[in-house]
């Protein structure tokens, strides 16, 4: 095979692995699209790619088997992956038929998904550098013939001038479809938050003012039913609420408004505003004014926390954190239990902000997955407690956009420290 002939070789099969890549996101796209809204016309795109799959496979199983004619192992591995991956997507789709949102939202998160696509990802990332690392030894063969020939010369300028207009296809053709994924996932978090949100915020709305009595008065089994469904209506608000946030976050689209604020009077509303979340568990909530001579600074704080000590955050998302943390400790705190608050300055960079409670704590083999997303110790905690498992997740992801760092320490059966590390704004005089 010539050199140019292998350029163009190469350059193919790179725009093969590319076009792969985004038939792949177009069945992800159209699978959650299609789970989260109901709307058939996901399912568009999903079946569009669903129907391309099969023979993008083979043209790059020809790929593979030219390069590496002995890597039989990891293109059974790709394969595996594949079919798995498309398995869960009708798994996904078929739950969200026939048992609702709430059920396939969760296995949406939970069912493996994205770590499927993340290794397939890895594979096709892999097999495209294979090619991009022959393709530049190709080109540098070219170019070595052209300095030996003004013959070879000239062919191998015409092999650089189609490199250089196929990539730029390639690029447009790739920042095209990045466009096409952004507005569709728009598109998405915005139907998402019309279609679901709002009507469930007027059901709930209505149920509240039947438990209120503005409907006239329950008997005491009405009364059960209708406190029933505004529970779990507000657990499946607080579910899409949180898959909405989680969307934004990683689309780029949640917008923050930046604010230097006190740190201490931002703690001291947090503990005001959870305070009645603390004692619908019997838990009391204090918020510990450290000071110079107080034990608790031998830890990791170095000095007490001043009234001028200013943060740059957003107030709303720094009281989101707080909630998630203040939550999570009262849901694991015993009945007429203390969940503890201090704040302080690490050094002349941090303050540091801690939740402590004194509950079951978390168990070792678990802790390396508590950010993660749906991550519960055990299921009989997670219907114990309540909650969707995406808190901790959606902290980690807030406090690290704030420019701070999250962190925890517990014993098994003694309680847990979670704490939040935030810059501290220098004043200039």
């Amino acid at each position: 095979m010539s050199s140019n002939a292998a350029v163009h070789k190469h350059l193919e099969s790179i725009t093969l692995i590319q076009a792969f890549k985004a038939t792949l996101l177009d069945l992800e796209t159209g699978e959650r699209g299609y789970v989260i809204t109901g709307q058939p016309a996901y399912l568009l795109p999903y079946q569009r790619a669903r129907a391309q799959l099969v023979q993008k496979r083979e043209q790059l199983a020809d790929i593979s088997a030219a390069d590496e004619p002995s890597n039989e192992l990891l293109e059974d591995e790709f394969t595996a992956l594949l079919t798995r991956r498309i398995q869960i997507a009708e798994a996904n789709i078929m739950v969200r038929e026939t048992d609702g949102l709430e059920a396939a939202a969760l296995r949406l998160l939970a069912a493996g998904g994205r770590q499927t696509m993340d290794r397939l990802r890895s594979h096709l990332n892999a097999l495209e550098q294979n090619e991009r690392e022959l393709l530049s030894a190709q080109t540098q063969h070219a170019t070595r013939q052209a300095q030996r020939s003004r013959w070879v010369w000239g062919g191998g300028a015409a092999a650089v001038a189609l490199l250089l207009i196929i990539t730029s296809v390639s690029i447009i053709t790739q920042w095209r479809q990045r466009q096409r994924v952004m507005t569709m996932q728009q598109t998405f978090i915005s139907t998402v938050s019309h279609e679901l949100r709002t009507p469930l915020t007027v059901i709930l709305g209505a149920l509240g003012m039947l438990q209120s009595g503005m409907g006239g008065t329950l008997n005491q089994d009405a009364q059960r039913l209708i406190t029933i469904a505004n529970d779990n209506g507000k657990r499946l608000k607080h579910l899409i609420d949180d898959i909405l946030d989680i969307e934004k976050l990683e689309s780029g689209q949640l917008t923050f408004n930046w604010q230097q604020l006190p740190l201490k009077s931002l703690i001291e509303q947090s503990v005001l505003l959870n305070q009645p979340y603390a004692e619908s568990f019997s838990v009391s909530l204090v918020f510990k004014h450290v000071s110079a001579n107080d034990s608790v600074l031998k830890n990791a704080l170095t000095k007490a926390l001043d009234e001028h000590d200013e943060v740059e955050v957003d107030p709303e998302r720094f009281a989101q954190v707080m909630a998630n943390l203040i939550s999570n400790a009262c849901k694991h705190s015993s009945p007429e239990g203390q969940v503890e608050i201090t704040a302080g300055q690490v050094d002349s960079r941090w303050f540091e902000v801690s939740v402590c409670d004194h509950g079951s704590g978390i168990p070792w083999s678990f802790q390396p997955r508590v950010f993660e997303r749906f991550a519960q110790a055990d299921g009989t905690d997670r219907r114990r407690a309540g909650g969707t498992g995406l808190g901790l997740a959606i902290t980690k992801a807030l406090v690290e956009e704030m420019g701070g760092r999250i962190g925890f320490r517990s014993i098994p059966f003694e309680g847990s420290c979670f704490w939040i590390r935030l810059p501290r704004v220098v004043s200039v005089s």
